[in-house]
């Protein structure tokens, strides 16, 4: 018996890419670019419609902080007006807001905190005011591009 020789596969190898192309970041495709602008602006209407919903509570300009448990109190008079706004929306919506630099500016800042009807329920605490000055100075880091 003859031994054969069996035929060798050979993968033929990707030229390795030049130093200039790989510094290069992927850039973003346009759609990408679109719906994250549309899920921005959509948000943004989200919370506006909050706002316009408990106008004693929220104000975009000048936030006050809010009550400890808030969200269960909104659902709740979300539930009584019947209104089409669901838990998600709330949640969210309301995310945008409290996660806003003016908010926190103004939880960091102290003092009263306020329930539905826009009287003062309580007190920010000393580690929440130090939580909230620890997230403007993040948030002003980032805007400045140092974060």
């Amino acid at each position: 018996m003859s031994e054969q020789k069996r035929p060798t596969l050979s993968l033929k190898r990707k030229a390795t890419p030049t130093q200039a192309s790989t510094d290069k970041r992927p850039e973003k495709p346009a759609q990408a670019a679109k719906k994250s602008s549309k899920r921005a602006k959509h948000g943004h209407k989200q919370m506006l419609r909050l706002i316009s919903l408990f106008p004693d509570l929220m104000n975009e300009a000048e936030p006050r902080p809010f009550k400890v448990g808030i969200l269960a109190d909104m659902v709740a008079s979300l539930k009584e007006r019947e209104s089409t706004f669901g838990f998600g929306q709330v949640k969210s919506a309301l995310a945008r807001y409290t996660t806003n630099y003016r908010y926190q500016k103004a939880l960091a800042a102290g003092g009263h905190r306020y329930g539905l009807d826009g009287n003062p329920c309580g007190e920010v605490t000393p580690e929440q005011q130090a939580a909230a000055q620890e997230k403007v100075k993040e948030i002003k880091a980032a805007y400045n591009g140092k974060g």
